[in-house]
Parts: C-alpha cells; sequence; structure tokens
C-alpha cells in the first residue's frame, strides 16, 4: 500500500512530467517553424543567385553539416 507522501510525491512528480512535455512539444513546434524559415531563405538564395558558385558553396555547406568538418567535398 502506498502512504500519502509517496502519492503525493507521484503525483507532483507527474506534474513535473506534463509540464516538461508541454515544453519539449512548444519546442518542437518552434524548431519546425525555424526549419521551414530556413528552407524558405536558402530556396530564396537559391532563385537569386542561381550559378555555379552558389551552388558549390551549398553543397559544401550541405557537406560540412552532414560531417561536421571543413573538408572539401570530393570533385565530380
Amino acid at each position: 500500500m502506498i502512504d500519502a507522501d509517496t502519492k503525493r510525491d507521484i503525483e507532483d512528480l507527474k506534474r513535473q512530467l506534463k509540464v516538461f512535455e508541454d515544453e519539449e512539444a512548444q519546442l518542437l513546434k518552434e524548431l519546425e517553424v525555424c526549419r521551414a524559415r530556413k528552407k524558405d531563405i536558402k530556396d530564396k538564395l537559391k532563385i537569386l543567385s542561381n550559378d555555379e558558385k552558389y551552388q558549390q558553396d551549398m553543397l559544401t555547406m550541405v557537406y560540412q553539416q552532414r560531417h561536421g568538418k571543413p573538408a572539401t567535398p570530393p570533385s565530380e
């Protein structure tokens, strides 16, 4: 049988968990908004500067993001 103090602790922990879950959901929404804005900006940049240097810079940036190092991607 669970005593009153333990029940109170359980309820307190459940409330804390709910607060963190709500905060996590909000942060995930904000992250999605940021990702969408980032994609829009990249699309606009691509349209405005549709040249070879821009495309190479984007490939380099993606390579660096995926591999975490400032290496030049393999040439074709």
